[in-house]
Parts: C-alpha cells; sequence; structure tokens
C-alpha cells in the first residue's frame, strides 16, 4: 500500500477487509456492472437515510445534474446556489443550460443564508440547491418555506452529510431531491460513487430512468423515454458502500469525538484559530474539521498551509471556493458580487484539519501544537 509523504495526512479512508470480503462476493457472482448488489446497496441506503427511493450513481455531480434534469430545469430558468461551495454544485446549473445565482452564506455554519435566497428569489428561480457544507446541516424551516411561497423546488447537496440532522430529521430528506457523495474524502465511501434519495414515487421513476439511458419498461417492453445518460453504478462500488454502510454509525460517532477533542484543544490555546461551530439544533458529521484563521492568528491561510507542510509534516488544505471568484462564474456575477462579502471571506480564511477514523489524539495534539509554534514564529 502507497504511503502517504505526510507524517499527518489530511485524510485516510477507513476500508478493510469487509469490503475485501464484499468485492470477492460480486466477483465471484460473475455481475460485475448494476445488478443485485446495487439494488442492496439502494434498498439499506434508503432505510438509512429514512427516504422512499435510493437511485445509486457514478458520483454526487452526476446525481446533482440527474436531480436537475429530473425537476425540469432548463434554459433561461435560475437556480439558487451557495457562494461559498465546491464548484460542482454550481456547475451542474450551467450543464442544464441554466442560470445560477450566487448568494451569500452564514458565518457560523458556513451555510447558504435564508434571508439572501429570499433576495435572490425572482419569477425565474427553479430551485434552491442547499450545501450543508462540510456536513453541518444548513437552516432548512426558513428555505422550505421560501421554496413553498415562490411555488419552486429545494434540491440538497447533501456529498458531505449523511448522518447529520436537522432538528432530529435527517439532511437528504428535507427537499424534493437529495444528492450525496461517496469520494474518499466522505466518510462513507465507495472510492467514487454517489446517490440521489426522494420520497417522490415519479420523481424517483424519471430519475431512475435518465440515469440509464433513459428507459422504462412500456407495456412490458424497453422504451426510451427520455434523453439520458449512462450514470450507474457498478456492483464492485456498491458492495463497498454495503460494507461501509454497516460500519458507518461507529465511523460517525468515533469522528464526532475526534471533532469534539480538536475543539477542546483550539479553544483552550485560544491562539486565533476557531474551531467549527455546531447548532443546538444540528447534529454535525465534521465530514470535514473547518478552523477560521483570525487576523489575530498573525500568519495567514495559506502560510500556514504551506508551513505545515514544509516544517511539521502536517496536510492541511482551504475549505472550500468562493464561486465567484472562479473565471467560469465572471459572466454570472455581475452586482452581486457585493452581496458575497462572507463567502470571499471564508474561501481566504478557511483552515481544514487532518480528520479521519484511526486518528489518535496524539497525532490531533501534534498538530494543535505545530499550529501553535507557527503563531510562535
Amino acid at each position: 500500500m502507497q504511503t502517504s509523504r505526510f507524517k499527518i495526512p489530511l485524510m485516510k479512508p477507513n476500508v478493510g477487509i469487509e469490503e475485501v470480503e464484499e468485492i470477492i462476493k460480486v466477483f465471484e457472482s460473475g455481475h460485475l456492472a448494476q445488478g443485485p448488489k446495487v439494488k442492496e446497496f439502494e434498498s439499506l441506503f434508503a432505510e438509512y437515510t429514512k427516504s422512499r427511493h435510493a437511485i445509486a450513481t457514478t458520483s454526487c455531480t452526476a446525481a446533482l445534474e440527474l436531480a436537475l434534469q429530473t425537476l425540469g430545469v432548463k434554459a433561461h430558468d435560475e437556480v439558487i446556489v451557495p457562494d461559498f461551495t465546491f464548484p460542482a454544485t454550481g456547475n451542474v446549473v450551467f450543464s442544464a443550460n441554466a442560470t445560477p445565482v450566487l448568494v451569500d452564506v452564514d458565518y457560523s455554519s458556513y451555510n447558504i443564508y435564508p434571508d439572501e435566497v429570499e433576495r435572490a428569489i425572482t419569477k425565474r428561480t427553479k430551485a434552491i440547491v442547499v450545501v450543508h457544507l462540510f456536513g453541518h446541516s444548513a437552516e432548512m424551516d426558513p428555505l422550505v418555506e421560501l421554496a413553498k411561497e415562490h411555488d419552486c423546488y429545494i434540491v440538497e447537496d447533501a456529498a458531505c452529510s449523511l448522518g447529520a440532522l436537522y432538528k432530529g430529521k435527517p439532511t437528504g430528506t428535507l427537499g424534493d431531491i437529495a444528492c450525496f457523495s461517496f469520494h474518499p474524502r466522505k466518510i462513507l465511501t465507495t472510492g467514487e460513487g454517489g446517490m440521489l434519495v426522494t420520497n417522490d414515487d415519479l420523481l424517483a421513476e424519471k430519475a431512475a430512468a435518465l440515469k440509464d439511458h433513459g428507459k422504462l419498461a412500456v407495456n412490458g417492453k424497453t422504451s426510451f423515454v427520455y434523453p439520458g445518460h449512462n450514470y450507474r453504478m457498478s456492483d464492485v462500488l456498491a458492495g463497498i458502500g454495503i460494507a461501509q454502510l454497516r460500519k458507518f454509525d461507529s465511523m460517525l460517532e468515533k469522528r464526532r469525538e475526534l471533532a469534539k477533542k480538536y475543539t477542546e484543544m483550539l479553544l483552550k490555546e485560544d491562539m486565533g484559530i476557531m474551531p467549527p461551530s455546531e447548532a443546538s439544533w444540528a447534529r454535525h458529521t465534521f465530514q470535514s474539521y473547518v478552523t477560521y484563521v483570525k487576523s489575530e492568528y498573525g500568519c495567514s491561510r495559506d502560510e500556514c498551509i504551506s508551513a505545515l507542510k514544509e516544517k511539521y509534516g502536517v496536510e492541511t488544505q482551504m475549505g472550500t471556493y468562493a464561486l465567484h471568484m472562479q473565471p467560469a462564474y465572471s459572466k454570472v456575477v455581475g452586482s452581486n458580487k457585493s452581496r458575497l462579502k462572507r463567502s470571499r471571506n471564508l474561501y481566504l480564511n478557511t483552515l481544514t484539519l487532518p480528520l479521519y477514523h484511526t486518528m489518535s489524539v496524539t497525532e490531533q495534539e501534534y498538530v494543535v501544537n505545530a499550529l501553535k509554534k507557527l503563531k510562535k514564529s
């Protein structure tokens, strides 16, 4: 197995013999493409997320594309997107030939800010994409009310938030459609892969068809009803997902314990590295442990990333991107740029610390002590 060049890497996927055993079962079955293991994974995932339907895909991005296409998003429609997010969230709007409308986020959770959404809604608004960033739920009640009032859809980008709760309810069940990611940086990983979930029977039927070349069974015969895609997950990846799902609760519990320890250490040191918060109504998954580097720390976020790597062998990275500062979004920002100040600030000053299932308290102390030494230098 290839070892990391870092003494403490940003992440390590928690995979082992359970996943290998599931892969062997798939190999022995002779069915490698989409088949019985995908159906089993979908069924287990729907049960876990308390959803009526779960549809496995090749990635969360593919699931988001399917979501918008299923909802009928098209040219001249507008889709509201948080500015502080990974570009895939907005890119899928371009893929639908629609216009992403970027709105600012909240400092406490890093998530989409309902007041800004309300200002951005127009007669052309077809959907609101709500990202539960880094594993913390967005504040959903006001967003759901806005969607009802303006007759538009809510798509949850739940890429990071499997296991997160909003007022006791699982993220992914709070809008019309939700999409999850199984990238290696996620707590549950299949290497690559994603899942679309919904409680709407008709939306589920259409999404399932679109991911499989647009085909449906009509009068007992295969008919290509939509111009669809091949976004099918393989049984190999589904087998890995099944093994991961069995141990997911224990992985999530361990991750939350590690995050709590980080927070205690950072607050105790009070060096200007602000830990992420967790609202009283939320359960944070801490898929990423994203801190904020305050000016009093005396070292910029980018300087911090470089020094941690070179001096201490600690891998860190920025939080995520401000879409309005990326060239691909220059034509859709316009005068709205002045309303995206919080997103810009977070883009420039957030720092993701290493966090993985097998991380020890000693390793966490090493990371925090490295941060402390950098402040002194």
